[in-house]
């Protein structure tokens, strides 16, 4: 027989009773705290130099991004966003990669190992021209065996004692070496050669003599980003871009800077690669620019992707130029904010400046215009973390941010405001200022960290009541479903993400038969009405200064929810 209690009593040790009998053994009960539901992680649509596409990958860190996706871009604004996200506060997020898997290709070769029959076919780990840099040096060993060096610039692999036939009894299989999903290469993948079957044309054949420093260079690469197209950034039934955010429950808000394509002039010159050999420089590869009809269908993907999770939220950037192709202006703005009506979507106005991480110089001057939605991502991530989801996303001071793209005066902030749209701006450093979603209803909803509060309690109440599924139905299971709802609403509110000072007063839940007619019981329906008090962000704060005998007083501060 088992109990609980808060100490543990044994007579004896565990299985140490000789004689039979019922024995009393109490057991500590450790009390189980309820795992919250996160809010702070971000899902990045963009285009990255490499990693695998249309996939999503978490990365928990830069330098993580950097290795699985590659260096800053001068035609992708991917790395910026990642960048500023962590930056900004953010601890985790998912990264999708988007280009046209049709014209996407993974550089690739034939090296032999062994005699003149024996060959490796040598493809890059991911399609993209940055394969076409890899090297690979093949030093014979004893025995049969050998080692294969890979090079792509400062990253270097060795791997020693590979079997030089498929069916040598010496040496490790290079298959099962190099392609181990976890300790294997990061640079490429292989398998034998057949003559003449299973490579793509044109893949190179390299015979290096035995210790040439000459290598077999990888060739017929292609990033795919010249037929681009509005759809690779999330479609359905497709799982691209956005739509691969599907597979990950715990992405709460999204991002696709890279819907827009930076101009010729920020960082479209020839420099270095620094995973090729130092003669060789890259050009800007052609990347199609989207028009403002084939941006708002990128956008409109992200807020319908997020609409049919209903557990996340896209912030969505301004195009910096309007139908004239001059910079955006407010009306610019209000025209391209009227396109959406979602409380899953929050826009946000102007571009900000930005370190520049493309150029070769890499002077303290360099800089470069960035869509913002990568550093508000972070701004949200930083707030639940340390207040909590209820928090408004704006006020504190952008990190990695220098300057706003434009300046706005106040009488354009108040029209960008009453239009939904969540102005940027310097004070004592750039700072977002506003909270607005896009929806054009007047509720609460229009309140961004309204929605995503109420997303997070939704999230909570579903993980806490998915034991129900299949459960005898009838009052008795209503009751204990209302009881996990007020738990999971009183559990907020001691948080502080719901306001009033009782719990009257933050929430109600009804779960009885006024709600839960005995036909609706009998179909296997049950319906739980909540209501919660979110807390109001003080937008507006309205102090009245008056004069007495002692001085200046401010005698009644209050707020108001704009």
């Amino acid at each position: 027989m088992r109990g609980q209690s808060t100490s543990t009593v044994l007579s004896n040790p565990l299985g140490a009773h000789r004689t039979p009998g019922v024995r009393m053994e109490w057991l500590d009960a450790a009390p189980q705290g309820r795992s919250i539901v996160p809010t702070d992680v971000a899902g990045f649509v963009g285009v990255a130099e490499r990693g695998p596409l249309h996939s999503a990958v978490r990365v928990d860190g830069l330098s993580q991004f950097q290795g699985v996706f590659g260096r800053t871009l001068p035609y992708s604004y991917l790395a910026y966003a990642v960048e500023a996200f962590f930056a900004n506060g953010g601890n985790r997020c998912w990264v999708v990669r988007v280009a046209n898997p049709d014209d996407a290709v993974a550089a690739s070769a034939i090296v032999p190992v062994g005699d003149a029959d024996t060959a490796l076919v040598v493809t890059a780990s991911s399609p993209g021209t940055w394969g076409n840099a890899v090297e690979c040096h093949v030093r014979p060993m004893m025995h049969g065996r050998f080692s294969l060096e890979l090079r792509c610039g400062g990253v270097r692999e060795v791997w020693r004692g590979l079997a030089s036939a498929p069916d040598a009894s010496a040496g490790r299989d290079p298959i099962a070496v190099l392609n181990d999903l976890v300790t294997g290469s990061r640079l490429v993948a292989v398998r034998w050669w057949a003559d003449g079957v299973g490579y793509p044309a044109g893949t190179a054949v390299g015979y290096p003599s035995a210790g040439s420093a000459d290598g077999v260079l990888l060739t017929g690469g292609a990033d795919g980003l010249s037929t681009l197209r509005p759809e690779h950034f999330g479609a359905e039934p497709t799982r691209w871009g956005v739509e691969a955010l599907d597979l990950v429950d715990e992405v709460s808000l999204v991002s696709v800077p890279d819907c827009f394509s930076p101009p010729a002039s920020q960082g479209g010159v020839p420099r270095p690669r620094p995973c090729a050999p130092k003669s060789s420089v890259e050009l800007r590869p052609p990347r199609p620019v989207f028009d403002l009809a084939a941006l708002a269908r990128v956008q409109q993907a992200a807020v319908w992707h997020c609409e049919r999770r209903r557990d996340r939220v896209a912030l969505l950037d301004v195009p910096r130029e309007g139908v004239d192709g001059l910079p955006a202006g407010t009306a610019d703005v209000i025209a391209w904010r009227d396109q959406f009506d979602s409380s899953y979507a929050a826009l946000y106005h102007p571009w900000i400046v930005v370190p520049d991480r493309n150029v070769t110089s890499r002077t303290p001057t360099s800089r470069t215009i960035v869509p913002p939605s990568g550093h508000v991502a972070g701004l949200c991530a930083l707030g639940d973390n340390t207040t909590g989801v209820h928090k408004a996303p704006a006020g504190s001071v952008l990190q990695l941010a220098i300057d706003t793209a434009v300046d706005l005066d106040s009488v354009e902030h108040g029209d960008l405001d009453h239009a939904g749209v969540n102005v940027i701006r310097m004070a004592r450093g750039v700072r977002v200022l506003g909270n607005r979603t896009l929806t054009k209803r007047h509720s609460w909803l229009g309140r961004l960290n309204v929605r995503r509060l109420l997303v997070a309690l939704e999230e909570q109440v579903a993980v806490e009541t998915a034991w129900t599924t299949f459960e005898a139905n009838g009052t008795k299971l209503c009751g204990e479903l209302e009881s996990l709802v007020r738990d999971v609403l009183e559990d907020a509110r001691r948080r502080g993400l719901l306001a009033g000072a009782t719990p009257d007063e933050a929430y109600s839940v009804c779960c009885d038969e006024s709600v839960n007619p005995p036909a609706d019981l009998a179909e296997g329906r049950i319906a739980c009405l909540i209501g919660i008090q979110p807390p109001p962000p003080a937008e507006f704060l309205v102090v009245r200064m008056v004069r007495t005998p002692a001085g200046v007083l401010a005698e009644q501060p209050g707020g108001g929810n704009g």
